[in-house]
């Protein structure tokens, strides 16, 4: 070799290393880019390019203290990633995901991720992805000094406050919307929501009802009240629907509610507001279904497949235990198993036989279709339709009005003059779409599906089938008790008659995710179709 291309070759390996780490410091730019892109949508807010740079700048700075640096992406990978899957199904933290995050046991969360399309777990996957990316090329970051990062940093996070500021006079924890300080601010929100509605709900149900019912006038002795789960109305054949699935409710005379609008969209939300009195925008605990039928002079009893799960005295399950008889398949939040609707017959036939004379108000809590849908079918189901997920959901809607069938015939052979309501607590929307066809449902508060729900009455004596088109609401549910029963209460005066097809001229409202009353009629209208 001659020393002109030694010496060639010598000056040209420098200039390629140098290209070489060009490179590898544009890469490792990039990748820590995209990961505050991603971070920054993964909690159901829009984009915001400054909180994207912020988190950028913040990491840079990280990036010049290897532990500090593998600990800020960890973490925030963690927590990004975890999170981004509820945030395309549900949005940003609300109060309705953290109370269903409060009262879910480790079966219950099993469902929950059996549940999780595939499609909406890959932005997690590529988000970890690009996390570990970020941590193998830290090395090649460049080495900015730390004024020239934090100044920016603290630019951005803190216009937003300084703005809110200047025409206030103050500053919240509100007005601080970078996104990881807005996400735990929001999740911090509302748990002292729920834990001060906790509180106040065990203050408010420890005080005397106000209730002044007159007694049922009427000849029923029993009167049965069974909550289904997840159920939208016009997957039932009895509301029209294709697949006759139905065979009991389709064929049962007494009164078929055509528009009955359920009061929320997620069950603890629903019940407490079918069930409890609403007084100037406030839940009175100590008014109830329950103490009301105590003083109506009926024995109550309380039979729930929901179970007394998370927190032991937290919303439904603290209404159904003030009953003379209580009883939870589902003890508590370590209880992982798994019951069927049908193992609440025997304590429904122990209900109506026991204490012959008394009048009774028997109340049902089912599991009904509450996802995973096939779950509760054991993965079996008599036709298909569209893909497995619905053909489940369509079965457990079959197996509930089964289960309906068979309390109407145990109460007619122990010769009860038994009436019955059956309703669902919520309804469901569309989930996930495959080839232009929903092939899932999930919980929502956004579309009126949400709260389209079925709800009749029959009894033993019904001699013919009505439909009742007029709408009626949830939260109405326990003036339409008190007509059911016959009772007279001065707290429910409703001069309506919500038990006929009379115009009741009322606006419906809903209980969104927010726990905000919301007018039915301004929700997105998406109906089903094939």
């Amino acid at each position: 070799m001659s020393i002109d291309s030694h010496l060639s070759g010598t000056i040209n390996k420098p200039d390629g290393l140098i290209k070489n780490n060009k490179s590898k410091t544009i890469i490792s730019i990039l990748m820590v880019l995209i990961f505050s892109v991603l971070f920054d949508s993964a909690f159901g807010y829009s984009v915001k390019p400054g909180y994207v740079l912020a988190l950028f700048f913040c990491l840079l700075w990280g990036a010049r203290y290897p532990i500090v640096f593998q600990l800020l992406v960890v973490v925030f990978a963690a927590i990004s990633a975890m999170y981004y899957p509820i945030a395309i199904m549900y949005g940003s933290p609300n109060i309705n995901i953290f109370i269903s995050v409060f009262n879910t046991n480790i079966n219950e969360s099993a469902d929950f991720l059996n549940n999780i399309p595939i499609l909406y777990i890959i932005p997690s996957i590529v988000l970890i992805v690009i996390a570990a990316l970020a941590l193998k090329t830290r090395k090649y970051l460049p080495n900015i000094k730390s004024v020239a990062l934090i100044a920016p940093f603290l630019l951005i996070v803190l216009f937003n406050p300084l703005k809110v500021y200047s025409t206030t006079n103050s500053i919240t924890s509100e007005s601080v919307r970078f996104t990881l300080f807005r996400f735990a601010n929001e999740l911090y929100q509302s748990y002292k929501i729920v834990v001060a509605s906790e509180l106040k709900m065990k203050q408010l149900m420890a005080q005397p009802s106000t209730w002044a019912p007159s007694l049922p006038a009427n000849d029923y002795d029993t009167y049965i009240i069974v909550i289904g789960e997840s159920v939208r109305r016009d997957f039932m054949h009895a509301y029209g629907f294709s697949i006759a699935n139905t065979p009991f409710s389709s064929t049962a005379n007494g009164l078929f509610f055509q528009n009955y609008i359920s009061a929320a969209g997620s069950t603890q939300a629903s019940v407490s507001g079918s069930l409890v009195r609403r007084h100037n925008g406030e839940l009175q605990h100590n008014n109830n279904i329950i103490n009301l039928a105590k003083k109506q002079g009926l024995s109550v009893y309380w039979i729930s497949n929901q179970g007394s799960l998370g927190n032991d005295d937290f919303g439904v399950s603290q209404i159904g235990k003030q009953a003379d008889s209580v009883t939870f398949l589902k003890k508590g939040e370590y209880d992982a198993q798994s019951f069927s609707d049908r193992d609440l017959l025997p304590h429904f036939q122990q209900a109506i036989v026991e204490k012959p004379s008394a009048k009774k108000l028997i109340i049902l809590h089912l599991m009904g279709s509450h996802s995973d849908f096939c779950s509760r079918v054991d993965h079996q189901y008599d036709e298909f339709f569209i893909s497995k997920k619905l053909s489940c959901y369509v079965q457990s809607i079959k197996n509930t009005d089964n289960l309906l069938a068979e309390l109407a015939q145990t109460a007619s052979s122990n010769h009860k003059k038994w009436t019955m309501i059956y309703f669902s607590d919520h309804g469901l929307s569309a989930m996930h779409q495959e080839q232009g066809k929903v092939v899932n449902f999930q919980h929502g508060g956004r579309s009126k599906q949400n709260f389209q729900v079925p709800f009749f009455i029959t009894a033993y004596d019904a001699k013919q089938r009505k439909e009742i088109h007029d709408y009626r609401s949830g939260l109405d549910f326990l003036s339409l008790y008190a007509q059911w029963t016959g009772s007279e209460e001065p707290l429910l005066s409703d001069k309506c008659d919500l038990l006929s097809d009379m115009n009741c001229h009322k606006k419906i409202q809903v209980i969104n995710f927010e726990d905000k009353l919301v007018d039915y009629d301004s929700l997105a209208d998406l109906p089903f179709t094939l």
